[in-house]
């Protein structure tokens, strides 16, 4: 009888153990588990934007214990044998559990547990994953991106997949502003956010004036000229020169698309940074580019230089009041452009 009393007195003292266990276990914390048999030498965690890092040695599993509250991007870099594996990761919740492997040249995310913003950033990837396979329009695609941001917009994982959709219409400013306008509600905590996309996108839509009256060119005859403005709808600005190989490829495009131009009121000028006059007007003959054509002077003040182009091709397109609506890099960007989702 005394036996059986001792059994269960060391029974309910676990049990008590174990409960209380549970509840001192920080809300702020983060236990990362190895799942395979290499262990490593050490783990560090570190917050994106609180820039909170905090390294274990030992653990099984290694826990991490931070002082603000768990919503945020956070970088696992697993030390071992001199080497560095790291994976981002974005989290919000308490007291989460993750399993990782490590591979022999990676490190890899098996499961975490208590994170809901975990579990719908997997979705997201494999959704916009799907869309792309099936070749899905861009329409769908944009919306489904947008509702995502949307979706996630109290979280620095929202920064994640507007970079998505800002890669996708750098060039429509239309577009963009469809997605400031949905960022612009976040707080002003979050908008200064490390990964924070709103410094960038404030640039991509702001409205960029360009005079071109202010500015002197070669023209055809090798006199000093300043651009025909008499169009009155948007004019496409294109910097090349002959010796560019993209510059060329486009031209090949560019004069079966003159009619796209002239429906969508487009006057297209080109600008060319060639500094021989013979080889610039025989390439323009030869291939019988008859849309207006100038070279450039060659001095500072040159309109390469006050625009800052220095890739090739560029396009810039402006409307008729010289407000730059948008710039693109390749023909392919300007076909994309002005063709329908």
């Amino acid at each position: 009888m005394k036996v059986s009393v001792y059994v269960l007195a060391l029974c309910l003292i676990g049990l008590f153990s174990s409960c209380n266990t549970l509840e001192t276990i920080h809300p702020n914390s983060i236990s990362v588990e190895i799942l395979s048999e290499v262990q490593p030498d050490s783990i560090k965690v570190v917050s994106y934007n609180n820039s909170e890092g905090i390294s274990s040695k030992h653990g099984s599993p290694y826990i991490f214990n931070f002082s603000k509250t768990i919503n945020d991007a956070f970088i696992i870099d697993v030390f071992k044998d001199e080497k560095t594996y790291s994976e981002k990761v974005f989290l919000n919740g308490e007291r989460l559990k993750i399993q990782v492997e490590l591979l022999p040249e990676s490190l890899k995310i098996d499961t975490v547990i208590g994170s809901e913003i975990y579990t719908k950033s997997i979705r997201f990837y494999s959704d916009l994953d799907s869309l792309n396979r099936l070749e899905i329009n861009n329409f769908d695609v944009n919306t489904f991106l947008l509702n995502s941001v949307e979706e996630n917009l109290n979280h620095p994982f929202s920064f994640e997949i507007s970079n998505h959709y800002i890669d996708k219409n750098k060039n429509y400013k239309s577009r963009l502003i469809d997605l400031k306008s949905i960022l612009d509600k976040q707080s002003d905590t979050l908008k200064a956010h490390t990964l924070s996309v709103h410094r960038v996108l404030k640039d991509l839509v702001k409205t960029e004036s360009l005079d071109l009256s202010a500015f002197e060119f070669y023209n055809r005859k090798g006199a000093l000229a300043k651009v025909d403005r008499s169009h009155t709808g948007d004019y496409l600005l294109d910097f090349w020169f002959v010796q560019c190989p993209p510059c060329v490829h486009d031209h090949k495009k560019m004069v079966n698309y003159l009619e796209v131009f002239e429906k969508n009121n487009v006057e297209l000028i080109g600008i060319s940074i060639d500094t021989q006059a013979d080889k610039w007007l025989s390439y323009l003959q030869k291939n019988n580019y008859d849309w207006q054509n100038y070279r450039e002077l060659g001095s500072d003040n040159d309109l390469v230089e006050v625009m800052d182009v220095w890739e090739f091709p560029t396009y810039i397109l402006l409307n008729s009041k010289g407000e730059i609506i948008t710039k693109f890099y390749s023909f392919k960007d300007i076909e994309n452009y002005y063709s329908k989702y």
